[in-house]
């Protein structure tokens, strides 16, 4: 799942792992903790597949060394290289499969992925995937209901909160939902209005 938003990120620029690292915990919220051992192995997965390419960035320049009394020759520091990560034409083309992709885009990860990069997706697409997240939501909110009315009195206090948080959690998803859809297609009106000029 990784592979999306490091494609996403590298194709508004090119990045090294600690700063790609740090902007997916930014980007995605304290809730997303992109390990070393995930972030790596899907840079080298798409590295393989072309989608990516690594490049060294030039080593900074040598730093003179700090005299003391015992050596009173100056040497020069060489830092280390770092490896850049920068999408290729490969990498911009997976990138739009993946965002187009729909199959799994209802659940809560997929769909918070992709919601983070849909600035780059038609705006069709875009509503396609908010009535599709609806959809999944509403299912999901009937769900819960039928439960606790099969449940009925046998429900004990902590699964009765449970189900009741999750309720509300999940209507108040739809409703956040309804209004991206709401301003989603007030903008498609609005360009379209702009087209019939």
């Amino acid at each position: 799942m990784l592979e999306l938003p490091v494609l996403g990120l590298l194709k508004e620029r090119s990045m090294h792992g600690y700063e790609l690292r740090k902007q997916l915990g930014t980007m995605l919220g304290p809730f997303w903790q992109v390990s070393w051992g995930s972030l790596y192995p899907a840079l080298r997965r798409l590295a393989k597949t072309g989608a990516v390419e690594k490049v060294a960035e030039p080593a900074p320049k040598a730093k003179p060394r700090r005299t003391t009394t015992r050596s009173t020759t100056t040497g020069m520091s060489a830092g280390r290289r770092k490896t850049v990560y920068r999408i290729t034409p490969a990498g911009e083309q997976m990138f739009l499969d993946l965002l187009e992709e729909t199959a799994a885009a209802v659940d809560a990860e997929h769909f918070t992925l992709k919601l983070a990069f849909f600035r780059y997706l038609a705006p069709e697409a875009r509503l396609n995937l908010l009535e599709r997240r609806r959809a999944y939501l509403t299912e999901k909110l009937a769900q819960f209901r039928a439960n606790l009315r099969e449940l009925g009195e046998r429900i004990d206090s902590y699964t009765l909160s449970l189900q009741t948080h999750s309720m509300a959690s999940t209507e108040s998803d739809i409703k956040w939902i309804d209004e991206l859809i709401t301003e989603e297609r007030r903008a498609a009106g609005t360009a379209g209005d702009l087209r019939n000029v």
